[in-house]
């Protein structure tokens, strides 16, 4: 049970998952990205699984030495990842086919992003088919939450910092909605023509997942401004405030019926200062500083 995403934009290709492992009755934090960069020729590659976790880690650990030798073309590396997986296939799944049942015969899928020679590519692996996508991949028990995010959210220019937070937010809300998906979200990126792997900082990440808490209580007040809700229910009429006071009854209409919204020029500055503290912590820091 897992989540995890591939996003491609902005010159740069992204991993993200959570971190959770379950072993009833105990969840436990495992990092479920496997990442290689090699000079010569020039390229990256990161593999995200969701499945049995030790076949995952086994089949990921042959595509990276596979990419590691790799020195062809681009098309000729799909080839290879076919390849890779046909002969893991055979070799570690087959030999279960038939003998157990349906259910227990080991199961993964793989999310494999690369960059080699000045080009870049995202892939998906599930079991023997490999297919490429063009910006976006998700895969795991969160996937329908993700698919539905990313199709909604996704930016017409997208950056780096841009499909971090985006990434960022997406992991987010499959743990919170998603049971099987939790603990931290670890994010690594590559940029195409560039050495190395990036890794996101969790304390980034941790910040990031504060102010989504804070985006999330205000988007109901946007919509409910948007949609010209009222702020709240009418004050009784004069007459019966009249009564009631005479009778001795204290009655104040914004205390018993508080707003269900704030005033846009609130939600305004707020939004501001999100925006603040946003630009406090870019992905990357500007040459220079």
């Amino acid at each position: 049970m897992t989540i995890a995403i591939h996003l491609s934009g902005g010159g740069a290709l992204l991993t993200a998952t959570d971190t959770q492992e379950t072993y009833e009755p105990e969840k436990v934090e495992s990092g479920k990205i496997i990442s290689f960069s090699r000079l010569k020729p020039l390229g990256a590659i990161s593999i995200a699984g969701a499945g049995d976790s030790h076949y995952v880690k086994a089949i990921s650990q042959k595509m990276s030495r596979m990419f590691d030798k790799f020195t062809g073309s681009l098309d000729e590396l799909e080839f290879k990842i076919g390849e890779t997986t046909l002969n893991f296939y055979n070799e570690s799944v087959l030999p279960f086919v038939g003998r157990l049942q349906d259910h227990n015969v080991p199961t993964y899928h793989l999310l494999i992003a690369a960059t080699h020679e000045g080009n870049e590519r995202l892939w998906c692996v599930d079991r023997l088919a490999v297919t490429d996508e063009a910006l976006f991949d998700c895969i795991g028990i969160g996937k329908p939450v993700a698919d539905s995010l990313l199709n909604r959210l996704w930016p017409l220019y997208p950056t780096l910092d841009s499909l971090a937070i985006l990434a960022a937010y997406v992991i987010y809300k499959a743990k919170s909605s998603v049971d099987g998906c939790g603990l931290k979200t670890e994010i690594r990126f590559m940029q195409n023509g560039r050495f190395g792997i990036g890794i996101v900082p969790a304390e980034r990440i941790a910040a990031w997942e504060a102010l989504f808490g804070k985006y999330e209580r205000m988007e109901r007040e946007i919509f409910y401004h948007a949609m010209n809700f009222v702020l709240r229910p009418a004050a009784p009429p004069p007459a019966m405030l009249e009564s009631m006071k005479a009778q001795g009854h204290t009655y104040d209409h914004e205390t018993t019926f508080p707003a269900q919204m704030r005033p846009m020029l609130e939600i305004n500055k707020q939004i501001g200062e999100m925006q603040a503290e946003v630009r406090k912590f870019p992905v990357l820091k500007p040459l220079g500083e």
